[in-house]
């Protein structure tokens, strides 16, 4: 929120500097992000006379103008034809700035130097575009600094409220908290109407009581909707708001000053000259104020003549009841609206307005005719009229202020510091407070709805006495264990390891859509449905981290970054025989160069290339596994498997099927693994035995098969090692090759054998009998034939 120094100061008198005001005020939990600057106007800018006109001489498109400023008279060219004799404008001279960053200086147009310039409101930075000079409506006193006398050079704090202080969404609320602050009075307004008796027809009723608790409205006749004077565009422009007409103007000025949205209606546009408040059926159709049309979904509470709609109750008016430039008539409208249903109608509709914003925080239901006089006041300053005195105020479910008992001793128990007059501070955030004894009863004020218990009470005494005035102390808690758990300690082992292996941590939400994970069940299992998901495509718990990686990776990948390799440690949600479960699993997701920062490494990521990771993983851990190949919805076939221990499922590897790859715009061949952590740990040993270094040499042997696609090398390779007995130390794959010579639908893969004795060194005789006696079952056993 963007709180002007000056209108600050009218509520509050305070010896403090703007930077000690930011700074106290972020001390006692009101953060001040920055000191504004909204107007980049500065130097000789004044209000003058335009007391001759003629048309340019050389040009058809200027005219000079001769601006008197009362000690001075200027020559000026401007390319407004519409600026005439008598005419009150304002005029930059020499060394002045505009908001644009142009500096004045007398410059020569065709033969005639201007001496200055005649500004219009964008060059003062009070409108985003502007099509003529400013004018003033009525006379105003010449040579007059318009940057000192408008507030230009006003600075502005620029404050970050929190979703539990709904009070400081208001001039009047920061300025409660600097009088709590300070110890100095808060002057609170006082409007001043001048009312008259007239009978009219018109009524106020409520059918949504749970909606709107209160509704209120006051009439005013004979208004003139014009252009807001320029003090008030300023002001609103300093707050960061677009200053439309006078009676809009005065409505989003009580709005910032009180913090209790308003909203005016065209009286003479209501047909049945009543205001009915209703809940929305769902299906209706409503023209709001952004020119937008929208169909309700049910539930919204609508502002109606009990017929047509008139606005969106707490969010936005409608267009057809508008004010406009012919309007007279005015109903002002000061409600109260439910903030849970403000919220839902809001998020479900996709608008964001000032008045939503503060309605689903929460506004004070009893200050409504505190509002309605006020924005009376000033509409009536601003455009004239009168007021009729009566006053409609439909209140059926009166919101009573809550009752907290706080116990004096508590409050030096918990701030840990005796404070002086603890009921005074209260007092001074408008809480009635009843000294009884060695408590106090506390009426919390119905603008605080973020008090309802005795420790908020503490908490409000704690931060205006001042956090930083209680004494520090070292906090000693009695060790009840050793520091982190074996669980801890082996999550971070892993986390490091994956770091290691080049891959990036990352941490995503658990909420994931329902309609992906359904479409591609990597894994069989039940999904948990929320009951009130953030937003439509976050409506189930995940099954799987592979629907929450695939999303990193993706807006990764249309950013232009599309060499990852992302890892996850995190839980994975579902349901199981009825039953609610949560386990802890490791996932990694990786696509494009293997070494991007090698420019001599073409490679890029294969199944290899992650089977690779898991492979060493394994081996340190001491974990024997076997992969199987499977067929995984969403992983491509014949590229992924799954993962046993001991016959156990522990995960599954493969490659992401490019018809999902799709979906997310992603066009690289991309691998994901996710591993049970939890079995992992379980099966881990301590760490691999150590084995000292070989005395006696290795014999090795190759052997090329040819095998048909699709056949699992890994058969070959457990009977070699079955067949090879003791003497096999390893066995592996060397080469894969299909081409010329190689028959159709078949491939070529070598393997290799490495034999080795523990105690003495093999002769060639005794491996070539072994190695041909091992080929040969193979051969048999698999009906497959040796290349060479």
């Amino acid at each position: 929120m963007r709180v002007p120094e000056s209108w600050l100061r009218e509520f509050v008198d305070l010896d403090w500097d703007i930077e000690q005001i930011a700074e106290r005020l972020t001390f006692s939990g009101t953060s001040v992000e920055d000191i504004l600057r909204p107007f980049n106007v500065s130097g000789e800018i004044i209000t003058a006379r335009v007391i001759e006109r003629f048309d340019h001489p050389a040009s058809e498109k200027l005219i000079v103008c001769r601006v008197d400023t009362g000690k001075r008279i200027y020559t000026v060219v401007t390319a407004d034809k519409t600026v005439n004799e008598g005419d009150y404008v304002i005029l930059a001279l020499e060394g002045a700035t505009l908001n644009n960053g142009f500096k004045i200086e007398p410059r020569e147009f065709k033969g005639v130097i201007s001496e200055g310039m005649l500004c219009s409101l964008e060059e003062l930075g009070l409108e985003e575009k502007s099509d003529r000079v400013y004018r003033f409506p009525e006379p105003v006193e010449l040579g007059v600094n318009v940057v000192e006398k408008y507030g230009l050079n006003e600075r502005v704090l620029d404050i970050e409220i929190t979703p539990n202080r709904p009070d400081c969404l208001s001039i009047i609320g920061v300025a409660r908290e600097l009088s709590a602050l300070s110890g100095r009075p808060l002057k609170k307004p006082q409007p001043i109407v001048s009312f008259v008796d007239e009978d009219v027809q018109f009524d106020v009723k409520i059918e949504d009581v749970e909606g709107c608790p209160r509704y209120s409205a006051r009439i005013m006749k004979g208004v003139t909707v014009k252009d807001s004077p320029l003090w008030m565009k300023a002001r609103l422009v300093a707050a960061g708001v677009r200053s439309l007409n006078n009676v809009v103007d005065a409505t989003n000025y009580v709005m910032i000053e009180l913090g209790h949205p308003v909203h005016a209606f065209d009286l003479n546009r209501l047909k049945n000259k009543r205001i009915v408040v209703k809940s929305a059926k769902g299906g209706e159709r409503v023209l709001l104020l952004d020119e937008k049309e929208y169909e309700l979904k049910g539930g919204e509470v609508l502002i109606t003549d009990g017929e047509n709609v008139l606005a969106l109750g707490g969010i936005m008016g409608g267009m057809e009841s508008g004010v406009y430039d012919d309007t007279r008539d005015l109903v002002l409208e000061v409600a109260y609206f439910d903030p849970v249903r403000i919220r839902k109608a809001a998020k479900a509709l996709g608008i964001d307005s000032e008045s939503s914003y503060r309605f689903e925080r929460g506004v004070d239901p009893n200050d409504v005719e505190l509002v309605s006089l006020r924005l009376a006041e000033l509409i009536q300053k601003l455009a004239g009229g009168y007021v009729l005195r009566k006053f409609w105020d439909v209140y059926p479910r009166k919101i009573e202020p809550k009752k907290v008992m706080l116990r004096k001793a508590r409050i030096e128990k918990i701030l840990g510091t005796k404070v002086e007059k603890p009921g005074d501070i209260l007092r001074r955030l408008e809480f009635q407070v009843e000294d009884r004894g060695d408590s106090y009863e506390v009426l919390v004020p119905t603008f605080r709805p973020d008090v309802e218990r005795e420790i908020d009470l503490i908490e409000e005494i704690g931060r205006i006495y001042g956090y930083e005035k209680v004494e520090s102390k070292v906090i000693s808690v009695p060790a009840i264990n050793r520091g982190w758990s074996e669980k801890q300690l082996f999550r971070r082992e892993i986390s490091q390891f994956m770091k290691g292996m080049g891959f990036d941590e990352v941490v995503t939400f658990s909420f994931v859509d329902s309609l992906k994970v359904k479409k591609w069940p990597l894994v069989d299992r039940e999904p948990i449905a929320l009951s009130n998901p953030i937003a439509s495509d976050m409506d189930v718990m995940r099954t799987s981290q592979f629907y929450s990686l695939i999303q990193v990776l993706a807006e990764n990948f249309k950013r232009q970054n599309r060499d990852l390799k992302l890892f996850e440690i995190g839980k994975v949600y579902f349901k199981e025989n009825g039953n609610f479960r949560e386990i802890e699993t490791l996932s990694a997701m990786s696509c494009g160069l293997e070494n991007p920062g090698d420019y001599t490494d073409k490679r890029s990521v294969s199944f290899y290339t992650i089977k690779g990771v898991l492979d060493e993983l394994f081996f340190r851990l001491g974990v024997n596994i076997e992969y199987r190949a499977a067929e995984i919805p969403g992983l491509f076939p014949t590229r992924s498997a799954r993962i046993y221990v001991e016959n156990r499922e522990i995960g599954f590897i493969g490659m992401v099927d490019p018809k999902l790859l799709d979906e997310y715009d992603v066009k690289e061949d991309t691998y994901f693994f996710e591993i049970d952590m939890e079995l992992l740990r379980k099966y881990a040993s301590k760490r691999p035995a150590y084995r000292p270094t070989p005395r006696f040499p290795a014999v090795r042997r190759d052997i090329s098969f040819l095998l048909p696609k699709g056949f699992e090398s890994v058969k070959i390779i457990e009977l070699f090692r079955e067949s090879g007995g003791d003497l096999v130390e390893e066995v592996g794959v060397f080469d894969i090759y299909e081409g010329k010579g190689i028959p159709e639908n078949m491939v070529s893969v070598t393997f290799y054998v490495v034999f080795r004795h523990s105690e003495r060194t093999l002769t060639d005789e005794e491996v070539n009998k072994i190695f041909e006696e091992m080929v040969q079952k193979t051969e048999e056993e698999f009906g497959i034939r040796r290349r060479f």
